[in-house]
């Protein structure tokens, strides 16, 4: 009896620790202002990772633009190579941006090839977005899976306002 007892304090104390903490993890939050606009990288190389047998990767990789416009509503769009995303939607990175490097996370979506060599028809991405100092750094991801394969690291030229 007393077993039971103690499973369920156990059980109740987690469901609330479980709800504070998803709270704490919706909380509203605005797109700062100087994030919000449009943003070209430079020209730079992309890799995409096919795996043609288990844990046996082969890496195709080219150069291109990466192109951003960051709307207040938490959707981006853009372009990654030639191929583009609509609607990406934008989360606040819940680690310490200083310490991680991220301060936001578009999440991209599936988009088509890259580049006119890229091997994948379809790819599920996200890139990093790192605190902004004045140029705002970021990393493409290859996400689909599980995976947090990393494609490319990106340099963001703020070229107009929203």
């Amino acid at each position: 009896m007393k077993n039971h007892f103690f499973n369920k304090h156990i059980v109740g104390t987690f469901l609330i620790v479980a709800c504070s903490l998803y709270s704490c993890s919706t909380q509203k939050w605005a797109v700062p202002s100087d994030l919000t606009g449009e943003w070209i990288s430079d020209m730079t190389k992309i890799t995409v990772r096919t795996s043609p047998k288990w844990m046996k990767f082969e890496f195709t990789s080219d150069i291109s633009l990466v192109s951003l416009t960051i709307e207040n509503d938490k959707t981006a769009s853009g372009f990654i190579g030639s191929a583009e995303f609509k609607n990406g939607i934008i989360r606040k990175n819940l680690g310490n941006p200083e310490k991680t490097g991220v301060a936001y996370i578009i999440q991209c979506g599936s988009i088509k090839r890259i580049f006119p060599t890229d091997p994948l028809d379809d790819k599920q991405v996200e890139i990093w977005l790192g605190p902004l100092k004045g140029v705002m750094y970021a990393g493409l991801r290859y996400t689909e899976g599980g995976s947090q394969f990393p494609m490319a690291h990106l340099t963001f030229r703020k070229v107009m306002n929203k």
